[in-house]
């Protein structure tokens, strides 16, 4: 990637140097206030110090930025109040006058991992500013490690570790929903096993899910060897009838159909099923191997729902975690309850961690 530095006495003249240098479709990465003297510096006077670039030179091929009121930092808009610059697709700048340079390789590098990984365009461009503006912020001296760091801490703050906290599972009713192929019925028995061996809780099952025959055969084995209960709810009478049935239950464990989540009618059976029913909790159950696309759809299609705690699956059969990356940082009002990275019941359970994931998408297996 390709920059220059331009220092002009205000910040309409530099963004009206940048255009004639670097054309109307030019970024601007860094903005600041600089002074400069004359004689010893007993003459000083303030100027405008701007970093900037143009598509055309984006050898990392960032996707053109938005327009300057999207962009957050209290001074860059400040500066760009100014006629001369309305309506311009610019970002921020920095440094000395009509100096061309290259970003340190290892931020190409950066991106790229992060690509293959499968973040999408939108989030790599946010991610892979915020490191040109700490590189240069550091007088271009920062060493691919520290940049490792600075990316690890930039995703920490975007994804909010208080999101990635085990639920405590106090509803007496725990329903888990999500697309077919997710494992949810798995799932449910290891949180099933885990209410029974480690909390001694007396559970039933009830499952709803009569379309496949494997599933209900299933379920029973999980409740043979746990010697618990299991009810089959084939209408939605026989679902609220046998809640009242097995209330006298510590907790109920629900398992529900795998339909396709792109047509609305299994989410309209869902609202029927749990009509007034405010003791169930709902879990959205997701693979991690599902793309992103598919991600944002279910979560889309369960938004009547308002889910708020997020399960994620399969996170054993995946070496790319992208996908989930960018599902969380679009849909911020998930928690990730719990991980599965496996088959067996009910040790493939695991509480979230944050970090772990980060360093699972980095390819950095030996953590912090």
């Amino acid at each position: 990637m390709k920059m220059k530095k331009i220092i002009a006495p205000t910040m309409a003249q530099a963004i009206e140097k940048v255009k004639q240098e670097l054309g109307s479709d030019a970024v601007i990465f860094h903005t600041k206030k600089v002074t400069t003297g004359k004689f010893f510096n007993l003459f000083k006077k303030e100027n405008v110090e701007v970093l900037a670039a143009s598509d055309a030179e984006m050898d990392m091929q960032i996707n053109k930025p938005s327009k300057i009121t999207d962009v957050r930092d209290k001074e860059v808009m400040a500066h760009h109040h100014s006629p001369a610059d309305s309506g311009m697709p610019f970002r921020r700048v920095n440094k000395k006058v009509d100096r061309f340079f290259s970003a340190p390789v290892f931020v190409e590098e950066l991106r790229g991992k992060l690509l293959e990984q499968g973040v999408l365009n939108h989030d790599l461009d946010a991610l892979t500013q915020v490191l040109i503006k700490k590189w240069y912020q550091s007088d271009e001296r920062m060493t691919r490690e520290e940049m490792v760091q600075v990316l690890k801490g930039q995703l920490i703050q975007n994804l909010d570790p208080t999101r990635f906290q085990a639920s405590v599972l106090h509803d007496r009713y725990i329903m888990l929903v999500g697309p077919t192929g997710v494992g949810k019925t798995t799932t449910l028995a290891k949180l099933a096993s885990r209410a029974v061996l480690d909390e001694g809780k007396k559970i039933a099952f009830i499952t709803t899910d009569t379309y496949r025959i494997a599933a209900i055969d299933q379920l029973k084995m999980y409740a043979n060897i746990l010697g618990v209960p299991i009810e089959i709810a084939y209408t939605d009478g026989d679902f609220h009838q046998l809640m009242q049935k097995l209330a006298h239950f510590d907790q109920i464990f629900i398992d529900t159909a795998g339909r396709n989540f792109k047509k609305g009618a299994y989410i309209n059976e869902l609202i029927r099923l749990i009509h007034d029913e405010s003791q169930i909790g709902m879990f959205l159950v997701l693979s991690a191997t599902m793309k992103c696309e598919d991600m944002n759809m279910v979560i889309e299609q369960f938004d009547s729902l308002h889910l708020s705690h997020l399960i994620l699956t399969k996170m054993d059969e995946t070496l790319s975690y992208g996908s989930v990356i960018s599902m969380l940082l679009k849909h911020r009002q998930l928690t990730v309850s719990y991980i599965t990275n496996g088959q067996d019941v009910p040790d493939d359970l695991s509480n979230p961690n944050l970090r772990e994931l980060i360093n699972q998408l980095l390819g950095d297996s030996n953590g912090e």
